[in-house]
C-alpha cells in the first residue's frame, strides 16, 4: 500500500528549529538583517553594493525548513534592503533588478548541486502574508526530493497535452492587464486569492535560471508597478511573491511564472477541506482596476 503521502497526494516538512525563529517587528532594534547587528548572520553567501548602499545580501537561514536528517536541501534568506522599514514599492527600479539577477546568480550555484531537483523562491510581507520579520527579505529552499504536491501540479500541468501558459491562458477566461516586448500579466481565470496576478514570460522557460538579463529587468520593473498598485488599493497590504518553476532536473515539463498575491481575508474551513478558495471581488472586477492603474506606468 502507498505510504500517507503518497496516498493523499499531500506533503509536509517537519523542520522543530522553525519554532524558534525569532518574531521582529518594525520597532524592534534587534533586528539580524540590519547592518548594526550584522554579527547576527551565520555567513554571508554573496552581497550587491551600490557606492556606501547595501542593494541585497544572501545569507544562511539560521532556523531551515531543511536539514541533514530528513528533509535534506538548502535554505537560504535574500534580505533585500539595509532599511528596516523600507517597503518593496519604493525600490527603485534598478533595485528591483539587482535583487532579482542576485537571486537568479544563487538559483544558478544551487543549481550545480547534482542532487538538488526543486528550487523555490518566494517572498512573505506582512504578518499575514506568514513573515515573521518586518524587515523586507525573500527566501530560496532547495529539495533533494520534489514534495508529492508539486509531483501532481506538474502531473496535472503535463496531461493538458500543450503547454497551458503557452497556448491555452488565452482562450480561457483570464484577463490580461499588462505587458511587454518579454511578459505577459494576467488574472488566472480561477484565482485562488483576490487581487492575484501571474507574471508570465513570452518565452517558453521550465525555470527562473533560464531567464535573460533583459527579461529580469523588465520583471523588476513590473514587481514595483505592480505593488505601487496593490498600495493603491490597500495602503496596508500583506503579500507574496512566489516564483512558480518546473523542476531543475527537467524530469517534469513546466512553464515558469511568477505569481503576487494580496493577502485579503483568511484561509478558513471550507479552503482548508476542499482546496476551493471563496474570493471576495470577481477576477474581471479588480482585472479592469488593476489594468487601469497600471496603463501609463510602464513603457
Amino acid at each position: 500500500m502507498k505510504n500517507f503521502q503518497d496516498f493523499f497526494d499531500q506533503a509536509s516538512i517537519v523542520a522543530p528549529r522553525r519554532d524558534a525563529r525569532p518574531f521582529i517587528n518594525e520597532k524592534d532594534e534587534t533586528c539580524p538583517f540590519c547592518l548594526v547587528n550584522k554579527g547576527c548572520l551565520e555567513r554571508i553567501l554573496d552581497e550587491s553594493w551600490q557606492e556606501d548602499e547595501l542593494l541585497a545580501r544572501i545569507v544562511p537561514n539560521r532556523y531551515p525548513a531543511t536539514s541533514k536528517e530528513e528533509t535534506k536541501g538548502k535554505h537560504d534568506v535574500i534580505i533585500d534592503t539595509a532599511h528596516h522599514t523600507l517597503h518593496p514599492k519604493d525600490f527603485t527600479v534598478a533595485h528591483w533588478e539587482e535583487i532579482l539577477m542576485m537571486i537568479q546568480k544563487r538559483w544558478n550555484v544551487l543549481m550545480q548541486e547534482p542532487e538538488i531537483k526543486l528550487i523555490q523562491v518566494f517572498k512573505n510581507y506582512g504578518t499575514s502574508a506568514g513573515a515573521s520579520i518586518s524587515h523586507s527579505h525573500w527566501q530560496i529552499i532547495a529539495l533533494q526530493e520534489i514534495p508529492n504536491s508539486m509531483k501532481s501540479k506538474y502531473k496535472a500541468y503535463n496531461h493538458m497535452g500543450e503547454c497551458y501558459l503557452c497556448q491555452e491562458l488565452h482562450n480561457e477566461e483570464g484577463f490580461l492587464i499588462g505587458e511587454d516586448s518579454f511578459w505577459e500579466i494576467w488574472v488566472p481565470p480561477a484565482p485562488e486569492y483576490p487581487y492575484e496576478v501571474w507574471c508570465i514570460p513570452k518565452n517558453h522557460y521550465q525555470h527562473y535560471g533560464e531567464l535573460s538579463i533583459r527579461e529580469i529587468k523588465k520583471l523588476g520593473q513590473f514587481m514595483k508597478y505592480l505593488l505601487e498598485v496593490y498600495h493603491q488599493i490597500n495602503p496596508n497590504y500583506a503579500f507574496n511573491i512566489c516564483m512558480m518553476s518546473g523542476d531543475v532536473r527537467r524530469q517534469y515539463p513546466y512553464h515558469f511564472y511568477v505569481k503576487l498575491v494580496m493577502r485579503v481575508g483568511h484561509i478558513a474551513g471550507f479552503e482548508i477541506a476542499t482546496g476551493c478558495h471563496i474570493l471576495s471581488i470577481a477576477p474581471e472586477t479588480y482585472a479592469n482596476k488593476m489594468k487601469k492603474m497600471l496603463k501609463g506606468m510602464y513603457k
